[in-house]
């Protein structure tokens, strides 16, 4: 059975654990203060989630439902991401003061070594080989690169203002680097993963926090938050190829596991675009009923869950709600147990 957990931030702060058959919460679970993300190591049985209020991350047996330890990181812990194998996890602390990455053991669940990169980092992501982990440094331009075997750096690339997200292609050749230079036109900075150098700067809207790559690797998709668009970029060409007109303000985005569509959540409608991947067109518009500002596809891809207030569940087929989940403060994050 795969789950949703899903991280709310408030009074509350816990994670809803959802029944992804029935669309049914089956179990809450009291973390830190303010949770924002959720990583889950490769075998489903651990969830770890990043506390930014208290510094923490707490450690979540996924049979039991239950938090079976608390870490210590570093100042409001964000990012995290677990290796392929399932023994490391990192987390940016992302204080605009801190300029460190937490590394975790995941058999003991405690940190062994603490990686100095640049200032306040915010996301990352570990390649495909599971040889390197990539961060985003907001107020340092630049890009860490950590040698997984040696929790070293190895690298240090310099991109655009104020990088946010990044992403591998599947092959692990390029990483994509969103850059937000604020409310002005912004870019997308490409890194060849051989030789840790950027090798094309693209422009596209103004404020594009996150991006996401289709699972064939050829296209990446940028959601522009005030441009009201969506950047479609030839992973080959390193150009842009279309630039698709979608609700305001879109926050989130992502490609089904077929490739086929691309879901474009709005902060500023209560509707959600559907992209059809080969025509770069919407083709439907999911009214939500309320402003969204996270979308995951299930692992099967028969289902999107959206962040509306409460989590919405699309049926991926006809483009419709089935489903309203009621969730207790605000969401932050949705993750899918692995299948």
């Amino acid at each position: 059975m795969v789950l949703a957990y899903v991280a709310n931030r408030g009074a509350n702060d816990n994670i809803s654990v959802i029944d992804t058959r029935m669309h049914t919460v089956i179990a809450t679970i009291s973390v830190g203060d303010t949770p924002n993300f959720i990583a889950f190591t490769p075998d489903g049985q651990i969830a770890y989630v990043t506390n930014t209020g208290d510094n923490s991350v707490a450690v979540i047996d996924v049979k039991t439902h239950s938090v079976i330890t608390t870490i210590d990181v570093g100042l409001s812990p964000l990012g995290i991401a677990i290796t392929a194998d399932g023994k490391i996890a990192y987390v940016a602390n992302s204080d605009n003061t801190s300029e460190t990455v937490s590394v975790i053991d995941t058999k003991t669940h405690s940190v062994i070594t603490t990686v100095t990169v640049g200032q306040e980092p915010q996301n990352l992501a570990i390649s495909p080989d599971d040889k390197t982990a990539y961060i985003t440094n907001f107020s340092s331009n630049s890009v860490s690169v950590i040698d997984i075997n040696t929790h070293s750096i190895i690298a240090t690339v310099n991109v655009d203002g104020s990088p946010e997200d990044v992403k591998f292609t599947p092959d692990g050749k390029l990483a994509y680097v969103t850059n937000n230079n604020g409310n002005e036109l912004s870019t997308a900075s490409v890194i060849d993963t051989k030789t840790y150098s950027v090798i094309a700067t693209i422009p596209v809207g103004i404020r594009p926090f996150v991006l996401a790559i289709d699972p064939n690797g050829k296209l990446a998709y940028i959601a522009n938050f005030n441009s009201e668009s969506v950047s479609v970029i030839d992973t080959k060409t390193h150009s842009v190829i279309a630039t698709i007109t979608v609700e305001r303000n879109p926050g989130s985005l992502a490609v089904t596991p077929d490739g086929k569509l691309l879901y474009v959540t709005s902060g500023n409608s209560n509707n959600v675009s559907v992209i059809d991947t080969k025509t770069h067109s919407v083709i439907a518009s999911v009214p939500v009923l309320s402003t969204s500002y996270l979308v995951r596809f299930t692992p099967d891809g028969k289902f999107a869950y959206i962040n509306a207030g409460q989590i919405k569940v699309v049926d991926v087929k006809t483009h419709s709600v089935i489903a309203t989940v009621p969730t207790i403060g605000t969401i932050t994050d949705i993750a899918f147990t692995p299948t």
